[in-house]
């Protein structure tokens, strides 16, 4: 899989040689953030999953500016904000929603017999947005946690079963 993805990521001739790119194609042209290691890969995806946790537009950029920052493989940083998409949107956000209610000891509202009006939400909008924000806030620092731990112990236990075996193939 490492080898597909690599294969598949621009270099950086082909970055610094986009014109639309050469205002930023210093900061893309650094190796630290292209590299498929298992630092810049587990802090590539906690970052992404901690944007695309939030309800926000421009979660991929976002996760762009911050792994590069960072030094955080930065291709794995935008596809991991995938984790929110137009399909697990509504149950993802939903989730977060109520979980945030439940942290602010806020009684949630039944958002399924609501009415979803323009006039309704604006009257309603402290009332949603504060759990929603609160609760993807946690829920991205519980993902975004989790996830570089596991991977982080994934890569190494990998690492060890990978010597192993090559130290029994040279027996």
């Amino acid at each position: 899989m490492k080898k597909r993805f690599k294969k598949i990521t621009p270099n950086r001739d082909w970055l610094e040689s986009q014109k639309a790119l050469k205002p930023v194609a210093k900061w893309l042209g650094n190796p630290k953030i292209w590299h498929f290691n298992r630092r810049a890969i587990a802090m590539g995806v906690a970052i992404g999953f901690f944007f695309g946790s939030l309800p926000i537009a421009g979660q991929m950029l976002l996760s762009a500016i911050v792994s590069i920052v960072s030094k955080a493989n930065m291709p794995i940083s935008v596809v991991a904000t995938w984790i929110s998409n137009p399909f697990t949107m509504p149950f993802f956000f939903t989730a977060n929603y109520y979980f945030g209610a439940w942290l602010l000891q806020r009684p949630a509202l039944q958002l399924e017999a609501m009415d979803w009006s323009l006039q309704a939400l604006l009257q309603l909008g402290g009332d949603i947005l504060v759990p929603l924000f609160f609760g993807s806030i946690v829920v991205g620092v519980i993902l975004a946690t989790t996830s570089y731990i596991v991977i982080r112990i994934l890569w190494r236990l990998h690492i060890v079963s990978y010597l192993k075996a090559r130290k029994v193939r040279r027996k």
